[in-house]
């Protein structure tokens, strides 16, 4: 995906988390088409991403991982072995702070408020 990057999209972002078993937050970095990340809950986001040809959403795809242990929010727990899953999205262009937006993941939608903290 990178090689067909734009970087209007570019920055540090927050989001915000409900999912069926709890509520997190996390930071992430999308930077040249790649999307590096953390939440509260101790997991961790690894992925790509792109903006669409008509330039009014971001789609991509994050690997969540998280340690032995840890529970998502969605209620999967990491019990004798790490946890892993890719999960798909599509995000508008322009972030609206207030806009709820469902992300449907293999082990259960959340749903998710984003706002960019900055250009990078």
């Amino acid at each position: 995906m990178a090689e067909d990057h734009n970087p209007i999209f570019d920055g540090i972002y927050v989001g915000y988390f409900t999912g069926l078993a709890g509520m997190s937050f996390g930071i992430f970095m999308f930077k040249d088409g790649i999307i590096s990340g953390a939440d509260a809950g101790e997991a961790t986001y690894d992925g790509k991403f792109k903006v669409s040809d008509d330039e009014q959403h971001v789609v991509g795809e994050v690997k969540f991982s998280i340690g032995i242990g840890g529970q998502s929010i969605t209620g999967a727990a990491a019990e004798t072995e790490p946890l892993h899953f890719d999960i798909p999205f599509t995000l508008p262009i322009e972030i609206n702070p207030d806009e709820v937006i469902r992300i449907e993941t293999p082990n259960g939608p959340i749903n998710a408020k984003f706002r960019k903290l900055r250009k990078v």
